[in-house]
This record gives C-alpha cells, sequence and structure tokens, in this order.
C-alpha cells in the first residue's frame, strides 16, 4: 500500500510538473479581447461590404444615365453600354465576399484565430481583384481619353479624369502590396496563439 501511495506521489509530481511546462509553453490569449476585436471585424466587414455595393449600384446609375440622356457619340455610347454593368458586378462581388467572412462562426479562441486568418487572407484576395479591375478599367479609360483627344481635342477633361484614376490605381496597388508583406507576419503571429 505504502508503495502504491509513492507512485501516486510520483504521478502527481510528474503531472503537476506537465502542466506548469504546458501552461509556459502556451501564449497567453486575452479571449475578451480577441471576442471584441472579431466582433468589431465583423461590423467593419458589413459597413465595408453595404458601402461597395452602394457605390457599385451609384457609379452604374450613373453610367446608365449617361448612356440614356447624354448625347453621345457612337463609340462613347458603345463603351459606356459595356462600362454600366462592372461597377455594379463589383459592388455585388465585393458585398458577397464579405457577407461570406462575416457569416463565419466564432464559437472558441481557435475558430476566432482561425476566422482572423481567413479575413487576412481574404482581405488580400479582395484587394488583388480590386487592383486587377481597377487596372482594367483605367485601360478602358485610357482608350477612350485617346480617342476623344484626337477626335475631340478634349485635353483638359480627360487628362484630368486619367490623373484622378491613376491616383485611384496607385493607391489599391499600394494598399495590395502592403497586405502582401504584411501577411506573413500576421499569420505568423496567429500561428504562434494557436
Amino acid at each position: 500500500m505504502s508503495n502504491n501511495n509513492l507512485n501516486m506521489n510520483e504521478f502527481d509530481k510528474q503531472f503537476a510538473q506537465w502542466q506548469s511546462a504546458y501552461k509556459d509553453a502556451t501564449p497567453s490569449v486575452d479571449t475578451d479581447a480577441l471576442i471584441k476585436e472579431t466582433k468589431k471585424a465583423r461590423f467593419k466587414l458589413k459597413a465595408k461590404g453595404a458601402f461597395d455595393l452602394v457605390l457599385g449600384l451609384a457609379v452604374s446609375v450613373w453610367c446608365l444615365t449617361l448612356v440614356l440622356f447624354e448625347p453621345l457619340t457612337m463609340y462613347q455610347l458603345l463603351l459606356f453600354s459595356v462600362l454600366t454593368p462592372i461597377p455594379c458586378a463589383f459592388g455585388t462581388w465585393g458585398y458577397w465576399v464579405r457577407q461570406k467572412q462575416w457569416r463565419t462562426q466564432a464559437l472558441d479562441v481557435q475558430s476566432m484565430l482561425s476566422f482572423k486568418q481567413t479575413q487576412l487572407k481574404q482581405q488580400l484576395h479582395y484587394w488583388k481583384v480590386s487592383l486587377y479591375g481597377c487596372a482594367i478599367l483605367w485601360c478602358g479609360l485610357l482608350a477612350l481619353a485617346i480617342f476623344n483627344v484626337l477626335k475631340f481635342n478634349a485635353y483638359a477633361l480627360w487628362g484630368t479624369q486619367l490623373l484622378i484614376n491613376s491616383i485611384v490605381v496607385f493607391i489599391v496597388f499600394r494598399r495590395y502590396k502592403k497586405l502582401a508583406a504584411d501577411l506573413p507576419s500576421a499569420l505568423a503571429k496567429i500561428d504562434d496563439l494557436k
């Protein structure tokens, strides 16, 4: 019986050492702060998704107004007719992507950390697609600008539009590059917490 008690005491000491080593090796996670951050991130995703959708619809309505009520040349009419659904489709896509993100369930710490990882990856993907979309629209605007400058000598108007849209493309490019550079370290931090 005393030999059995001795084995149990050694087992208890060994168990306590393992438990202590596990606690030391496991990083501390402030779950309340993580829950608040997750809720805040979900609210931001909802707001950004709604903003994308409304902005896309507004630009499409503006293009449609030009097509229906402005005297345009045949080339301009064709270009604006082609461009009209693109902002609406892009806004809908942005809303859909963000809706998928905020509907992700996050019930425990591991799920919340996985949610954060997924959010970071999808954010990078969103900005990559945005960059491609902005670049394609800028190229279409450049073609229209070249045509209008050569045909109607409208340098100031089309030069200003190209400059403004070039700034937009540059901002989207810088945002994408920054997110791409920051992603590995952000994912590594989350992996350390898991």
